[in-house]
């Protein structure tokens, strides 16, 4: 049975992370929305990236358990009760149509309000992920989402949250790590 101290931290990543991805939907729905989203190819599988955050993995749909997880380049570990709950870790990309100046006015927007975001994620620029790119990270969780251009035409969205990643993948610098692993697939 988790601590209470386990119990805050879960729930701090888990409202971090929501918060996060409730507004790159709101953001991104001003540019077409997941109605619009450019199709990419999912450079990653599910057998690899069980071997980076150290625990199974598969595809899924997260917006729909009964969706067809093909359709979509979402990976979650799923929960051994009856329901086929989700859990963490979680890593999941979508590419909308957007560019260099639709980047930059989306870390304008997250500099401007980080403050107002659950757990106040940290907003770094990220050249390593290319021109323009930039971060979301939490201070006190492997929690992260990597904004990057894709093409000419398309702005990446990569959040993870490996809270619930194996032993010794639960860090930081195994989230930079598949930010880059992702980024350099798609150039």
């Amino acid at each position: 049975m988790p601590s209470r101290r386990q119990y805050g931290f879960r729930l701090l990543a888990s409202g971090f992370l929501g918060a996060l991805l409730v507004s790159a939907f709101a953001v991104g729905a001003g540019a077409g929305g997941l109605q619009g989203a450019s199709a990419v190819v999912c450079p990653l599988t599910a057998g690899e990236l069980s071997a980076i955050v150290g625990k199974s993995v598969q595809r899924v749909d997260l917006g729909d358990p009964d969706g067809d997880p093909t359709a979509k380049c979402a990976f979650s570990a799923v929960g051994k009760s009856s329901s086929n709950r989700l859990v963490g870790p979680q890593v999941f990309l979508t590419v909308e149509p957007g560019d260099a100046g639709d980047l930059r006015d989306l870390h304008l927007y997250y500099v401007g309000s980080r403050t107002k975001l659950v757990g106040r994620p940290r907003v770094s620029l990220r050249p390593d992920l290319g021109p323009g790119a930039f971060a979301l990270a939490s201070a006190t969780a492997p929690v992260g989402t990597a904004y990057f251009l894709v093409g000419k035409r398309g702005i990446g969205t990569l959040s993870v949250d490996l809270s619930d990643a194996g032993a010794g993948k639960r860090d930081q610098e195994t989230v930079d790590r598949l930010f880059t692993l992702v980024r350099n697939r798609l150039r």
